[in-house]
């Protein structure tokens, strides 16, 4: 049960610890012709797709779930 417990903490921390690091993350800018502003909108080599918090919070759900599925199966 402690070892159960002891795992659970660690890969709640890790999750945690991977949230507050992205949030403070931003992308580069795009270096191509167009818009060297903002970063966001249509430029002449296409539009520039921000990745946002969003994904990163896809990414931690799937790993909750899979380590979840994981220690319920005991390996």
């Amino acid at each position: 049960m402690k070892k159960i417990i002891k795992a659970s903490a660690q890969v709640i921390g890790i999750l945690l610890l991977m949230v507050f690091v992205s949030s403070k993350l931003q992308a580069q800018p795009n270096p191509g012709p167009g818009q060297q502003n903002s970063g966001i909108g249509v430029t002449s080599d296409g539009p520039t797709v921000p990745f946002d918090g969003g994904m990163s919070l896809m990414l931690a759900a799937s790993g909750i779930g899979y380590v979840a599925k994981k220690m319920k199966k005991g390996n």
